[in-house]
């Protein structure tokens, strides 16, 4: 089951998924919604959509390489930089910063994204005693900013557009077992 509230707000779970199964589909249809209806506020909602999308990619893939996260719980109070956590393969706390972007040319930049409170609040709020080991950024932009990448170096972990659309289009299996998540977890008017 999804914990994130998005699984519980979706204005219109069929508009949303039926015979989805492309990231820029799911994209371009979670914009749509969001611009729809006045009860949220419009970049609320989309960034709200992504999150529940990356929720359940952590959750069906996230034994894979790429991402190596397991027992994946979503934050969705006092948003202070950090989206998610969950641990890595050997048991440390990996946290995650999920953003989403209709432009999925545009880079990240540490300051304007505000990646550096990511960082931040990962090593204030979960690195105890020590750094945390492990961060991963999942966006529908193209990449972190070069600077970004140089300042951080291997300690985020950027699985931008391209690997999204790598992992998702023409996933038959992730699409089906996202829709029925979705389906266990959604409140309908």
């Amino acid at each position: 089951m999804l914990k994130h509230r998005f699984a519980q707000i979706c204005y219109n779970l069929d508009e949303l998924l039926d015979g989805c199964n492309k990231l820029s589909t799911f994209m371009t249809r979670l914009r749509k919604q969001s611009r729809s209806r006045i009860e949220f506020e419009a970049d609320s909602y989309f960034g709200d959509g992504f999150e529940v999308l990356i929720e359940s990619l952590i959750l069906q893939m996230g034994h894979t390489p790429w991402i190596q996260i397991r027992d994946y719980v979503p934050v969705q109070e006092n948003d202070l930089g950090v989206d998610g956590y969950g641990y890595g393969i050997d048991g440390e706390i990996h946290t995650v910063q999920i953003k989403a972007r209709s432009n999925s040319q545009s880079v990240l930049t540490a300051n304007k994204d505000h990646i550096s409170n990511f960082v931040a609040h990962s090593h204030s709020k979960y690195g105890g005693e020590s750094k945390v080991k492990y961060m991963t950024l999942f966006t529908t932009a193209a990449d972190l900013h070069r600077t970004a990448r140089e300042m951080y170096g291997e300690e985020v972990n950027v699985i931008a557009e391209g690997n999204l659309k790598t992992l998702l289009d023409g996933n038959k299996m992730f699409w089906a077992t996202f829709r029925e998540q979705m389906q266990k977890s959604y409140v309908q008017d």
